[in-house]
């Protein structure tokens, strides 16, 4: 088993991708675009919270199935091929396991009694009337099972050792990270609506293979690669520039909010595909996706790269604010739907409030419990940690 030094970006941005959902799930409630699709939708909203979910919906998710390739490969480093498919059996999987049926039972209550108590409903209430035989959603938690999907395939082609690291050579250069990854992702979101929708069906979907499972590869890549993150992050300036310019043409060619007809019709039916293809505004999406990733990444390497006792009680934290977060904001946001205050106001408090019962709950029933345990591994002593990574992505 080797020793491998810490990565201390990679915690701080696996926490920071992670925590961002939380706003990111917030803010759905109180932009227009989103009326038509989340729990929560607000009577009162603004259209500057559709631009900010938009846009953070671009990186979000693939900066952390990144991070999580990166972490992949150094625990196969770390600990060899049976070693690395046990941690994430224990780690990925079987908290999926755990939380999937408990988070149904609380969101299902949370949104019975969201119905009771909300003067105004949000439109989604009448899919839920309207679905005969919806198909299962794995909701928020749906990264945990595709990474434990994504996590199978590498432990079967790390076996084939030169295969697997002629992948991971690949997958870092720069023509394949400029060129043939927007084209890859571009093929994966093609039939997808726009932006993409998360992949939270229970069997396999191929698209996300494409997609995460790509950005996973690269992730990898990178860890063995580390030299490239060094070489890329001379131009982040540039990359940044690129990245901001992609928003226009994205933005621009934006499509209109998906009707409640086509909700029901994917509820019922399980296909996201759009009736209307638009090629351009795929390829602009993709585009972004790669570049805000990028400058997601290389941040991270150039601001990030220091460990404080702050920033590992958040990154153990992260895991679980981010499992109980979205029960937590519903029975927040639907009394404040009754109230007369500025979405500003709203958001301000729905994830001041999630933030804090989250790290209390963490404090108080997580970090010194068999739940601590579950989610972050034993808990070492901080000079250790500062030495070594213990992966949790």
């Amino acid at each position: 088993m080797q020793s491998s030094p810490r990565f201390h970006y990679i915690d701080n941005l696996r926490s920071l991708a992670l925590l961002l959902g939380v706003v990111f799930h917030a803010a759905l409630a109180y932009g227009p675009y989103f009326s038509n699709i989340w729990f929560t939708a607000d009577p009162t909203n603004h259209v500057a919270f559709d631009y900010f979910a938009i846009w953070s919906h671009l990186f979000r998710m693939p900066l952390f199935f990144v991070i999580a390739g990166f972490c992949a490969a150094l625990l196969i480093s770390k600990r060899g091929g049976n070693g690395f498919i046990i941690n994430r059996l224990k780690r990925v999987l079987l908290p999926f396991v755990v939380f999937f049926p408990l988070t149904m039972l609380v969101l299902y209550h949370a949104l019975g009694w969201g119905a009771e108590i909300a003067h105004e409903k949000p439109a989604l209430f009448t899919v839920f009337q309207s679905v005969k035989e919806p198909i299962i959603s794995t909701m928020h938690l749906w990264f945990l099972w595709n990474l434990t999907q994504f996590c199978l395939l590498c432990w079967l082609l790390q076996k084939h050792a030169s295969l697997y690291q002629s992948i991971l050579a690949v997958v870092v250069r720069p023509a394949f990270l400029l060129v043939a990854l927007p084209i890859l992702l571009t093929v994966a979101l093609y039939q997808q609506l726009v932006p993409f929708p998360a992949p939270d069906k229970l069997y396999p979907e191929l698209w996300s293979y494409d997609f995460y499972g790509v950005l996973f590869l690269v992730g990898a890549g990178l860890y063995h690669h580390h030299i490239r993150v060094q070489q890329y992050a001379r131009y982040f300036i540039p990359l940044l520039i690129m990245a901001c310019l992609s928003l226009v043409p994205y933005f621009y060619l934006m499509p209109s909010s998906p009707s409640l007809e086509a909700i029901i019709r994917a509820a019922n039916t399980g296909v996201t595909t759009p009736e209307h293809i638009d090629i351009f505004v795929v390829i602009a999406q993709s585009i972004a996706i790669v570049a805000w990733t990028g400058v997601a990444f290389l941040a991270g390497y150039k601001w990030l790269n220091q460990f404080s006792q702050l920033n590992k009680y958040l990154s153990d934290a992260s895991y679980w604010i981010y499992l109980i977060h979205v029960p937590i904001l519903i029975y927040i946001q639907f009394p404040l739907s009754n109230t007369t205050l500025s979405p500003w106001l709203k958001m301000f408090v729905a994830v001041s409030a999630t933030m804090a019962l989250g790290l209390l709950s963490y404090q108080l029933l997580v970090r010194h419990t068999l739940i601590g345990v579950l989610l972050n591994g034993k808990r070492v002593k901080t000079a250790r940690s500062q030495q070594q990574a213990t992966p949790i992505s």
